[in-house]
């Protein structure tokens, strides 16, 4: 009977042990798995400020004449997306979201390359009439965005 009860013990002491040891590897798990999101959280607030420092310096290439409005809008308002200030940034920045939307069917890079001149001068002549339109509000909005910081776009 003693021997029973010595088993017994002997089993709930390894049971314990055994609980004890997988309590320890999951708050390990659990502190790797902390360091890791507080890596990623670094990572992502890195990327937030490499965008905004984006913004910030195309809108004084379009204030220093650097860069096509249409170049500009195109670059920007695809940042205020990607930062989650879209929606509030199409309030603000009109003009340079209907810049976009009007010039995005402009090819480029090697689809511009590979156009001929007429077609070139066309979709030129058109781009220069839409950046014309929106002139006065893209600089405004440039000037705004040079010191820009997130949820800029809300107030």
């Amino acid at each position: 009977m003693i021997y029973l009860v010595v088993l017994a013990v002997a089993i709930v002491l390894g049971l314990a042990g055994y609980a004890a040891y997988l309590a320890l590897q999951v708050r390990r798990q659990n502190q790797d798995q902390q360091a890791r999101l507080a890596e990623l959280e670094g990572v992502m607030e890195d990327e937030k400020t490499k965008r905004i420092n984006s913004i910030r310096i195309l809108a004084q290439g379009v204030l220093k004449d650097e860069l096509s409005y249409t170049e500009a809008a195109i670059r920007i308002t695809a940042l205020l997306d990607i930062l989650g200030e879209g929606k509030a940034a199409r309030e603000t920045h009109v003009a340079l979201y209907k810049l976009a939307d009007e010039t995005l069917h402009i090819p480029r890079l090697a689809d511009w390359r590979a156009l001929d001149k007429k077609t070139k001068r066309r979709y030129d002549k058109e781009r220069a009439a839409s950046e014309a339109k929106y002139r006065e509000f893209i600089q405004d909005s440039a000037k705004q965005l040079v010191s820009f910081s997130l949820s800029d776009a809300a107030k």
